[in-house]
């Protein structure tokens, strides 16, 4: 292998390994005698042309793009991304991957004129490609795997040349079933594997400086010691993994000064997004992205959030996700957030909104939790500071992180399946890419302090909506303090679900939230039993993930959930539920129009008012309407409740205004019935059920100035559930209910904070 002597360190004939050209040195006074001055001859000959064709001053790895021999620009297309020598970071590892996606392209005839049409077909990836740098040329092979679909056995041949220091491209053959294929000659395009346009809009309240995260490295302390200083932004974060974001300087900003609007949640986000998003009606899937940066969320401990669903796109399950994300810029992470920090104080507030921005930006791209990939020591964007810091000690997580992805995650960014990375491709923890390890956590960790236990009814209703208890228990003899968000959509739990078929499934939540625990002291197991005291409960509702409905098929499931933080990973038992078959025509003809996206989200949502979703909203008021009294009807009559109980906005004209204006009164009709039933019924099971809907009407009752009622209502589930064996801390909890003020309990009551 040739390796001459060439000017500057950006040569690589072996990666890593840059060699430099000795220039003629100037003549003058030195060791060995006096000055000589006038022309001297020189022993080194000026490079020659040979060499400078030769020489190159950029890495070979990269994107290159271009078409298949023959037919011109119709045909086939390929996307080649290289991945085999350094690029220009530290902090961006060489994976030696090669990969790509490959498109049809022809003309089409749109307006009187032809266009050039190019449509995906498919990706694939070489896992472990043989390299050969030669002084003017890079030549590599490997064995070809696609991602999806069956093909004979395919190799490629790929040979990249340079001249005069620039690319000048790759030429590309693939051999399939021992016949080679035309090759394709691509046009160097980016020292990045893939492109993303991320758009930022602002709220008025929060529309002030700093507006995007610029943080020096060596600002806070507590940082690695060999950490280089540079300055690290949402775009140089993503040019460390290879993709290269590019911000729309023009933002939008939305007015949320409306009376009473004081937070958000997340079917206002999600309808904020389809009205704000300039790019969000361009098509999907695309490389687009985007973000908002709000005041607070309903739950004042979220500090971000990326929701992950969407419709209004021509019907159930054909609308994009993973597009779009919220920072919420007046959460107590950023009180000291200023656009130069001097102290330690302020520099954390900046790395902690740099981290924000990041982590919630890199769901878009299908990255699931560190600890729901079995990886809860990742020091990577994805992983929590304080569940790493749990589990190896006070400040190591940022004592040791180096702001970037991990390696696996670089890999999916990088070469993942296409439709599983895009925005709006594969939904969030599906698709056949790297980061969905199906059943990677199934094992408690040893010496648990902690039981983990799901419970609910055997048997549920056909279409009625799943929920399940998720209780913890401490079984030691000490006081124990846990993080007290079951639900899987804080990320502190993982459920799976096996269906009636025998399959798989991780259960995702459309939304994802970033925030603060909220933590729950256990008191020991010895002595507590009685009181109830070692042992805290949620009910959790499972109907409708990333994925669909999770129960919309009669027949027998099992449920298993992962419980993971404050250092400790406990598996649940096994729960079986079994799901009923339609036991009236009339049951079977609606099942059609209740198993849609626009009712899966209105549940998941808790409510919503929002006009893309309106189709849910009403179907559940047909389901309250036609089940009545039955399980169904009642979980609907609840949803229903908690859209129209409560106030809505959304943006108008760069303004948020009020699109509904909360009807409590008619919520508590919507939910009488069902107040009726758990009253009479005498079942354990439903005792959550029943003490969640008595909050809701608490505050519907608060919200229509009859704070008598809610305190009847308060009053009389506490004497029922005495009645029924529940023990005192969980009745010394409901008595809690019971509002002290008119506005204790509304959700719009806060007053907005002001931004700091």
């Amino acid at each position: 292998m040739d390796t001459p002597n060439v000017p500057g360190t950006h040569y690589n004939p072996v990666p890593g390994n840059p060699s430099e050209i000795p220039f003629p040195p100037t003549r003058g006074a030195d060791a060995f005698g006096p000055h000589t001055y006038g022309p001297q001859p020189s022993t080194l000959a000026w490079p020659s042309e040979e060499f400078w064709r030769c020489w190159r001053s950029a890495p070979v790895s990269g994107r290159y793009e271009g078409n298949q021999a023959g037919n011109g620009p119709v045909g086939s297309a390929l996307d080649l991304r290289l991945d085999v020598d350094p690029r220009q970071s530290v902090e961006s590892p060489v994976l030696n991957k090669v990969s790509g996606d490959l498109y049809s392209t022809r003309w089409v005839k749109a307006g009187g004129l032809n266009q050039l049409v190019k449509t995906y077909v498919e990706s694939w990836i070489v896992d472990a490609p043989v390299v050969t740098m030669t002084r003017a040329h890079a030549h590599i092979t490997g064995t070809v795997r696609y991602w999806k679909g069956t093909h004979p056995a395919t190799t490629v041949e790929i040979d990249v040349s340079w001249s005069h220091g620039a690319i000048t491209g790759a030429v590309a053959t693939f051999t399939a079933g021992g016949v080679a294929g035309q090759p394709y000659a691509c046009d160097y395009r980016s020292g990045c594997f893939r492109d993303m346009n991320l758009e930022l809009d602002y709220c008025t309240s929060v529309d002030i400086e700093p507006k995007a995260p610029v943080y020096n490295s060596h600002s806070h302390n507590n940082r690695p010691a060999d950490l280089a200083e540079r300055t690290i932004t949402i775009e140089s974060s993503y040019l460390d993994a290879g993709i290269a974001v590019t911000i729309d300087p023009v933002h939008t900003v939305i007015d949320d000064s409306a009376a009473g609007f004081a937070s958000w949640n997340v079917g206002e986000l999600h309808d904020a997004m389809e009205t704000s998003f300039g790019k969000f009606n361009s098509g999907w899937p695309a490389w687009n992205l985007w973000g908002v940066q709000a005041g607070l969320f309903d739950s004042a401990g979220v500090g971000g959030i990326m929701f992950d669903a969407a419709a209004g796109f021509g019907g159930a399950g054909r609308g994009p996700d993973r597009q779009g994300f919220a920072v919420f810029r007046n959460h107590s992470w950023f009180t000291n957030l200023v656009s130069n920090p001097t102290t330690q104080d302020q520099a954390w507030a900046m790395r902690h909104f740099l981290y924000t921005w990041v982590h919630e930006a890199g769901h878009a791209f299908n990255f699931l939790h560190a600890w729901d990939k079995a990886r809860p020591d990742s020091l990577s964007w994805m992983n929590y500071d304080w569940k790493y810091d749990q589990r190896n000690g006070a400040d190591t997580f940022w004592g040791n992180f180096r702001f970037r992805f991990d390696d696996d995650e670089l890999l999916h960014m990088r070469h993942g399946d296409r439709a599983s990375v895009i925005m709006g491709g594969d939904p969030w923890a599906s698709g056949g890419h790297l980061e969905s390890p199906a059943g990677s956590m199934t094992v408690s960790g040893p010496g648990s302090d902690v039981e983990l236990t799901l419970s609910a009814k055997s048997h549920f209703d056909y279409m009625e909506p799943v929920s399940i208890e998720f209780r913890l228990r401490n079984t030691s003899d000490v006081p124990l303090v846990v993080d007290g968000r079951l639900d899987p959509r804080f990320g502190n739990t993982t459920v799976y679900v096996q269906k009636p078929d025998g399959t798989v499934v991780l259960h995702e939540s459309v939304v994802c939230f970033y925030g603060l625990p909220e933590p729950v002291t256990l008191e020991p197991a010895a002595g507590a039993t009685s009181d109830g005291s070692d042992r805290y409960s949620q009910l959790v509702q499972l109907a409708f993930g990333v994925q669909g409905f999770a129960f919309d098929e009669p027949g027998q499931y099992l449920v298993r959930a992962i419980y993971s933080t404050e250092g400790i990973v406990q598996a649940s038992n096994t729960l079986p539920l079994r799901v009923g078959f339609p036991v009236t025509r009339e049951e079977d003809r609606f099942a059609p129009e209740f198993f849609t996206r626009e009712v899966g989200l209105t549940l998941a949502f808790e409510g919503s008012m929002s006009p893309h979703l309106s189709k849910g909203l009403d179907a559940l008021t047909e389901a309250a309407e036609r089940f009545s009294g039955e399980p169904l009807g009642v979980k609907a009559a609840t949803a229903v409740a908690q859209s129209v109980g409560d106030d809505f906005y959304r943006r108008k004209e760069d303004k948020m205004v009020k699109h509904h204006s909360a009807d409590p009164e008619r919520a508590l009709a919507l939910t009488d019935v069902g107040l009726a039933s758990y009253q009479k019924g005498s079942s354990a099971a439903n005792n959550l059920a029943y003490r969640k809907l008595v909050e809701l009407r608490t505050e519907l009752h608060v919200k229509a100035d009859n704070t008598a009622a809610a305190k009847s209502e308060v009053e009389t589930l506490a004497k029922d559930l005495g009645s029924r064996g529940v023990n005192p801390t969980v009745l010394a909890q409901v008595k809690e209910l019971i509002p002290s003020t008119p506005a204790a309990r509304s959700r719009r009551s806060a007053p907005r904070k002001p931004a700091k």
